[in-house]
């Protein structure tokens, strides 16, 4: 009986260990992240688009973009269609990320739309992290590799998203 004790406590330490820190308030996404240190990551979204589920289970789950986003950000996921969120991030287009300084309450860098590379997106969060030089060459908007959903024509289930 203890064998099989040890072995669900080893399997559900490895099934936490591969989460992503979200939380789903805001205000509480800002209390922890002060304590932590860490930045808050604002991710509105609508469900059904496409774009959207390509960020999550694609760009969020790749091994760089995943460990960086756990070690520095606590993120927010919060749909654009409840409408219980913060009025200042309202958005038409879906998805688009707020990179928030949870001590002074303002973003980090300018908001970001649509769906990105990992690579990209890593270079985002870096950027507002400030662990790169902001004098480089940074990635923009019209990086997108998928344009946005717009809430108003909202995507198709059969839309095409690129995956790289």
């Amino acid at each position: 009986m203890k064998r099989i004790m040890l072995l669900i406590a080893v399997l559900l330490s490895f099934a936490v260990a591969n989460q992503l820190t979200t939380v789903y308030s805001y205000q509480n996404a800002v209390y922890k992240a002060k304590k932590a240190d860490k930045l808050v990551l604002v991710m509105m979204s609508y469900k059904g688009c496409p774009v959207c589920d390509y960020m999550k289970d694609i760009v969020f789950e790749r091994p760089n973009v995943f460990d960086y986003l756990n070690k520095h950000y606590f993120v927010v996921i919060k749909d654009i269609e409840k409408g219980h969120y913060p009025q200042r991030f309202s958005a038409v287009d879906s998805p688009t990320f707020f990179f928030v300084d949870p001590k002074t309450g303002k973003e980090r860098i300018e908001k970001k739309v649509g769906g990105f590379k990992p690579e990209t997106f890593l270079s985002f969060l870096k950027e507002a992290n400030r662990d790169i030089d902001t004098n480089t060459t940074a990635a923009t908007d019209q990086n997108a590799t998928n344009p946005p959903c717009k809430k108003a024509k909202p995507c198709q289930e059969e839309a095409k998203v690129t995956i790289h």
